[in-house]
């Protein structure tokens, strides 16, 4: 068993950790921001890693320079299942509605775990599409 302050932790969140650690998606976004942080690159320029393009742009309220990526959710969801078929979930042979729900559930532990431990930022969309954001120093204008 695997204990956190006491609770013991869910399948799901076993999954979600699974993924944050070992998504090449995740680690590009790390990678990203220390280049664009050492190149002080500005809004508008992209950075490859790896098969992904991460954007540098300015957070929501103008705050914050950093870098996102958009990734399909449906990528996303196919990793945790293939991640969960290795804890003994399978998440085929769930009913719709309880598949809909698990997965509810993985986004919002992946989205806490990120946001803890790797200072990305989980947002939903655009569309269907989960968007992945990393602050990267200060906006100055």
């Amino acid at each position: 068993m695997i204990f956190i302050l006491g609770e013991e932790k869910t399948s799901i969140e076993k999954v979600a950790e699974k993924v944050a650690q070992q998504s090449e998606l995740f680690k590009a976004v790390n990678l990203a921001a220390l280049r664009a942080r050492a190149r002080k690159l500005g809004t508008g320029d992209v950075i490859k890693i790896g098969g992904y393009e991460l954007v540098v742009d300015v957070d929501a309220l103008g705050e914050w320079v950093v870098v996102h990526v958009v990734y399909p959710r449906k990528d996303i969801e196919a990793l945790a299942s293939e991640i969960a078929s290795g804890f003994g979930i399978n998440l085929e042979g769930m009913s719709i509605s309880d598949r809909s729900e698990w997965m509810r559930d993985f986004i919002d532990d992946i989205k806490a775990i990120l946001e803890k431990w790797q200072q990305i930022k989980l947002i939903s969309g655009p569309g269907e599409n989960l968007t992945f954001e990393k602050a990267v120093f200060k906006n100055e204008n």
